[in-house]
């Protein structure tokens, strides 16, 4: 056996998903290689449109064009793949981390207007043996074992969004940056935080919606969740936390309900499991929204054995693309792909609006890849990085 494939994990058949095939889209192809942009080395990649026409993208745990490594990090990308640019524009001086058990991060990136907003959030690396690890200056007890940390790392627990911090200049310089004691904004069910896209500074959002941001987020971990919960807030109040509403239900009616209550949120879909980080996308050209997420195949709990975990996560990831005449669906299925980019390991499928034909027929995925326990031989082409690859629907 090759010193390659001696932890390939050989994946179980193809799961028959919970929804049913779109009636509105009949297929879903690529039509080209995925492209990593030259120079990128991070990965998340949160996105929003902005009134300049950039897309700025938050990125984690990387570097990029030389610069230094960084747990948070902001590009701005002009163009339309493969005639795009992306360049470095801040890694949010003043955002520290403070602890291995709220482990600091940035997701749930938003333009309204000129202004953009970030979520600072943060992973519970909590764990109940202790078995914590060292991270980039960060140190509260020895390793106990060495591959105690990978395993705490991959479960990624969500904690919260502890805040959304904004820029008025385009991510020169940030405000309402939290520190280690700030109570946090949003809890659990909505630390992985996504805003729904729609046009640049957050315009295109049709009449119906009203005048509000819509954000989604998957619980549990980053990975493996159950479900998606989807909230809401007016546009000039985003940083006022009483104004958030959450979906409370009426998925099939035209008059969904609402509640203040985070606690009582009740999912716009379900798989448990293999609930990924979710995002969101309007595509107006088919006036239809577009919910898509990876997931590890194997899904990741605490009451895994180690070594299973070690020997089987973070092989292979299957990506679903849904669609649906509104935010809270219904949702029909796109497309499920059980192998997302076979030993690349890809996550987190993303789905930039500006990146749409006007007919809304083609575009192009964002996505990043290769977060992966697998060995790689010499030479291994890894796509931890700021991923592209373009696609048509069938109708």
């Amino acid at each position: 056996m090759s010193y390659y494939d001696y932890d390939r994990f050989l994946a179980p058949p193809a799961r028959r998903l919970y929804y049913p095939p779109s009636q509105i889209v009949r297929g879903f192809e690529w039509t080209a290689p995925a492209s990593k942009y030259p120079g990128t080395g991070s990965d998340m990649h949160w996105w929003t449109w902005a009134d300049d026409d950039a897309i700025y993208c938050v990125d984690d745990d990387g570097a990029n064009f030389g610069s230094p490594f960084n747990f948070a990090n902001l590009l701005r990308v002009t163009g339309i793949p493969p005639n795009h640019t992306v360049e470095l524009v801040s890694q949010f001086p003043g955002l520290k981390r403070y602890s291995i058990d709220k482990l600091r991060y940035v997701d749930g990136a938003l333009a309204v207007g000129s202004r953009l907003y970030v979520a600072a959030y943060d992973y519970n690396f909590s764990d109940p043996g202790k078995e914590v690890f060292e991270i980039r200056g960060i140190r509260e007890m020895p390793i106990r074992e060495p591959h105690d940390g990978y395993f705490i790392n991959a479960m990624s627990i969500h904690g919260g969004v502890a805040a959304l911090m904004y820029s008025d200049d385009y991510g020169q310089t940030w405000h309402n940056i939290p520190d280690a004691d700030t109570p946090y904004f949003l809890g659990p069910k909505f630390a992985g935080l996504a805003f729904v896209g729609f046009g640049p500074g957050y315009t295109g959002v049709p009449d119906w919606l009203g005048d509000y941001v819509y954000a989604i987020s998957n619980d549990e971990n980053w990975e493996n969740g159950n479900h998606v919960f989807l909230a809401r807030v007016p546009k000039d109040r985003v940083l006022d936390r009483s104004a958030w509403e959450f979906y409370l239900g009426g998925r099939d009616a035209d008059n969904p309900q609402w509640t203040p209550d985070e606690c009582a949120a009740r999912p716009i879909l379900s798989d448990p499991g293999h609930v990924g980080h979710p995002t969101m996308t309007y595509n107006a050209g088919l006036k239809r929204f577009f919910l898509m997420f990876g997931s590890d195949v194997v899904p990741h709990s605490f009451a895994m054995p180690r070594d299973f975990a070690r020997r089987h996560w973070h092989r292979q990831r299957e990506l679903q693309i849904y669609e649906g005449p509104a935010p809270w669906g219904p949702w029909a299925l796109v497309h499920y792909e059980p192998a997302w980019e076979g030993e690349h390991v890809a996550y987190l499928p993303q789905m930039p609006s500006k990146w749409l034909s006007e007919d809304g027929l083609s575009g192009t995925l964002l996505f990043s890849g290769d977060y992966s326990m697998v060995k790689r031989p010499p030479g291994w082409q890894s796509y931890y990085g700021f991923m592209t690859r373009p696609f048509r629907l069938l109708v």
